[in-house]
């Protein structure tokens, strides 16, 4: 009985965390479609075609061809590159999924290259140094997504984000089996691409030089992103009081809160200058993962308006009081109306809104939509509202 309703809870929670294939098409009015303009793109009629370096720790090989496949397995190295997505802004992430569109040619990836390290390093290099804020977005994301779901979620992103900057796609073997088998192999693939990412973050670092390095993370890919920091955070070179990375962003962490409280705090204090993390009270494909992993996940906490009474509050809180200066924390449970309340990070504009000013304002501005609610009055977090 466990393992049928197991089973049966494996399979809701991999449609929720499968880039929000739900989403009803919905037409936008027709100036949302001029809307964005801070991103660079190409316009191909109604649609837009964006430009995404990539770095994948995937196996991937040369087909007959000469095109490429991107395996669901881990490879033995990073494999490097750069491509470009054509997207329809008119329309949720949702329906611009390959198994929607590809077959018609109208979304997905239009070109891609394989580069060489030191190629790809260059190409990065001038594209970084060309951008008005000498910046990097590192974008990772989570189980479910196969290389070609993933570029057009990056794609979008980025578009709805609307930072004029490089992106740079880590891409990593989440497309597994919708099993409990499966889960937990994407799991093991996360942990061993951390250290992968953290490698390329270190060479960007070195070699690239951003000014401003932001890295948005969700679901699985938060683990991803932990298990990257730990490994950096082994290395001397970044070991310092000086943080190399501006802002992490971790949206719905598909990551454990022990686990979170054991490898990552003092990794972010060495390495970022800042943190936020979303979370929600009614992400039910994190109540799912955690009943597959028999711990809590830091993404899902249970949020009550009366602080002073609510438990649960302080499993949230104590993530603040590590670095109260440099950690916030974001419900985003009223705004939250996703697939399983999971896949705001791609779906809701006031998500975007939030992100896009945290990452170009060092306090967090009151005048936004979200309001603070406080905690015995020494400690704080805010709430995103319509």
């Amino acid at each position: 009985m466990y393992r049928t309703l197991t089973v049966l809870l494996i399979g809701i929670m991999s449609l929720a965390m499968s880039g929000c294939s739900s989403i009803p098409m919905q037409k936008t009015a027709d100036y949302f479609e001029n809307l964005y303009k801070r991103i660079g793109y190409k316009k191909e009629g109604n649609y837009r075609v964006i430009d995404v370096f990539y770095s994948t720790s995937r196996e991937v090989v040369a087909k007959e061809d000469g095109t490429l496949k991107f395996k669901p397995k881990m490879g033995t190295g990073l494999t490097d590159g750069m491509l470009n997505v054509k997207i329809d802004p008119r329309i949720k992430i949702g329906k611009m999924l390959p198994q929607r569109f590809k077959h018609k040619g109208e979304i997905g990836i239009q070109e891609i290259q394989k580069l060489d390290n030191s190629e790809f390093m260059k190409k990065l290099s001038d594209a970084v140094n060309n951008s008005p804020h000498k910046s990097l977005l590192v974008l990772v994301f989570g189980f479910k997504d196969d290389f070609e779901s993933v570029a057009i979620e990056a794609a979008y992103f980025a578009y709805m984000l609307d930072v004029n900057t490089p992106v740079l796609l880590f891409d990593w073997p989440g497309d597994q089996m919708v099993s409990i088998h499966g889960y937990h192999k994407a799991q093991k693939y996360a942990i061993e691409s951390g250290p992968y990412l953290g490698e390329l973050l270190g060479s960007v670092i070195r070699d690239v030089k951003p000014e401003k390095i932001w890295i948005h993370s969700s679901s699985m890919g938060c683990q991803v992103v932990c298990d990257a920091f730990e490994n950096m955070y082994e290395n001397s070179e970044f070991a310092d009081p000086e943080a190399e990375i501006a802002h992490v962003f971790l949206a719905a962490p598909d990551v454990g809160e022990a686990e979170f409280d054991k490898r990552f705090k003092d990794q972010l204090a060495a390495l970022s200058k800042g943190l936020t993390t979303y979370v929600a009270s009614n992400d039910d494909a994190l109540l799912m993962s955690g009943i597959l992993n028999r711990e809590k996940r830091l993404g899902r906490q249970n949020i009550k308006e009366n602080l002073e009474q609510a438990e649960e509050a302080k499993d949230m809180l104590y993530l603040k009081s590590m670095e109260p200066d440099r950690i916030a924390l974001v419900d985003v449970t009223p705004i939250n109306k996703a697939s399983y309340g999971h896949g705001y990070y791609l779906e809701d504009p006031a998500y975007f809104d939030d992100v896009y000013l945290r990452i170009f304002s060092d306090n967090s501005p009151k005048s936004r939509g979200l309001y603070l609610m406080k905690y015995k009055g020494d400690t704080d977090y805010w709430v995103l509202k319509n």
